[in-house]
């Protein structure tokens, strides 16, 4: 008996919760927004670098960038905030929706969570909201690094 009227109590009240919640829900935003445009090969990438942190991180390396059927090198240099031990990372990936080679040219974002010990992989995307190019990268890392933060990366033509 007694759990029939824990049951008889509890079910009007979800009720009521639920009704009361309905024009709220009714007066939310929706998700009428356009789906994002879809990403436009632009040519391939290879990346290699450092990374130093402790609370704060410094990151540099360099690459190499295959767009139009030609070559083109980059030095990357970046700042972000929260890890602590270093690592080495090589890359390889695609980069997305360039128009014109200096496209590439910008300051990329990058969340980061976890660790290395030894050698490890990983997968990683850059996105410059500047211009909107995107790189996917898959990475092998080598290093002792806990991470978890932002960075910002620059990338330079040379």
């Amino acid at each position: 008996m007694k759990l029939n009227k824990i049951f008889s109590t509890i079910i009007p009240v979800l009720f009521l919760g639920i009704f009361s919640m309905a024009p709220v829900l009714a007066a939310a935003p929706g998700t009428d927004e356009a789906p994002p445009p879809p990403r436009v090969f632009s040519g391939t990438i290879e990346i290699s670098s450092t990374q130093i942190a402790f609370i704060a991180s410094a990151q540099s390396g360099g690459g190499t960038l295959e767009y139009e059927g030609m070559e083109h090198d980059f030095k990357i240099s970046g700042l972000g905030v929260g890890g602590i031990g270093i690592q080495k990372m090589n890359a390889v990936g695609v980069v997305y929706n360039m128009e014109q080679l200096s496209d590439l040219n910008g300051t990329y974002s990058q969340a980061r969570m976890g660790y290395a010990i030894g050698k490890g992989k990983s997968n990683l995307g850059l996105n410059n909201n500047k211009n909107d190019v995107y790189i996917e990268l898959k990475s092998s890392n080598e290093g002792l690094a806990m991470a978890s933060g932002v960075d910002g990366i620059k990338i330079t033509l040379k």
